[in-house]
């Protein structure tokens, strides 16, 4: 049975023109200045004057060799730095001044091992707080008064959404010894009996929450039977709350979208007037007990 109300009331070439003067000439005899003076011999520059060979520079004045540079003034050898200047090896940095190894950190300085706390800075062995196997997922909390006990099998929670929303959510836990795997409502059948744990924060790791008033975490026997006591409610007057592991989500349960794996574990250690509660559970998610502010 859900008894909330009743307790509490939940980031993308040019073209050059060469301007050819023909030469006439004719097999007559010379006219004044066909020869020599006319420069069609010698001195019209034809050979060697004229600079075709070796005036005009085709070779080796026009630089074709080695003046034009082609070898190896034109750098193709060594000089345009393709071996080695160009730097392929080793200036390139290829091997090893690209850092390959070590430098690009590929191997120790990246911190893949260990730096990056893989292994063994993120603390190896340590399983994750949402792994829960064996008997993790098992519930076994016995309640004591005066000698007499009884031990409570099965576990359910819900959310309590605080009113100020910077305070934290809190969880609404019910043990009982009733039918098993049956979400506790308020039409629900009674369990002899049930104890509710409550002002608990929804934890997000082991630490230990505990409490000694009634705004500190507190677990409430309620006796339908009246086997272990006649009082209606009956308060611890000490509690510690040690969750073991949890998979949790406020946001989806209000969402009415609950994960797959959604559970607290965790071991209870309380303390009533004449006696104590102690134990383990591993309580599953139901939203019948879930308050939500509007």
């Amino acid at each position: 049975m859900n008894l909330r109300r009743s307790i509490l009331s939940l980031l993308v070439v040019s073209i050059a023109t060469v301007h050819t003067l023909s030469g006439c000439s004719d097999d007559e005899s010379p006219t004044p200045g066909a020869d020599t003076d006319a420069g069609t011999q010698l001195d019209s520059g034809t050979t060697t004057d004229s600079g075709v060979t070796p005036d005009s520079g085709s070779t080796p004045d026009s630089g074709g060799e080695p003046d034009s540079g082609t070898t190896p003034d034109a750098g193709g050898e060594p000089d345009s730095g393709t071996t080695p200047d160009a730097g392929i090896e080793p200036d390139a940095g290829t091997t090893p001044d690209a850092g390959i190894e070590p430098d690009a950190g590929t191997t120790l300085d990246a911190g893949i091992e260990p730096d990056a706390g893989t292994t063994a800075d993120a603390g190896p062995g340590t399983p994750p707080f949402t792994e829960c196997e064996g008997d993790c997922k098992k519930t076994a909390v016995t309640i004591e008064l005066k000698g007499n006990s009884r031990v409570l099998t099965s576990a359910y929670f819900g959310y309590e959404e605080p009113k100020d929303p910077t305070a934290p959510w809190e969880l609404w836990i019910e043990l009982n010894n009733g039918k098993p795997g049956e979400c506790p409502t308020e039409d629900s059948a009674l369990p002899p009996q049930l104890v509710n744990v409550y002002k608990v924060t929804v934890p997000v790791d082991t630490k230990p929450q505990t409490g000694i008033s009634a705004d500190e975490p507190r677990a409430t026997l309620v006796d339908f039977e009246g086997a272990l006591t006649t009082a209606y409610f009956l308060h611890s007057t000490k509690l510690t709350f040690t969750p073991a592991a949890a998979s949790l989500c406020t946001s989806c349960a209000k969402e009415g979208k609950p994960p797959a794996s959604h559970f607290v574990a965790f071991d209870v250690n309380g303390v009533y007037a004449d006696g104590s509660l102690l134990g383990h559970a591993y309580a599953t998610y139901c939203p019948s007990l879930d308050k939500f502010q509007k």
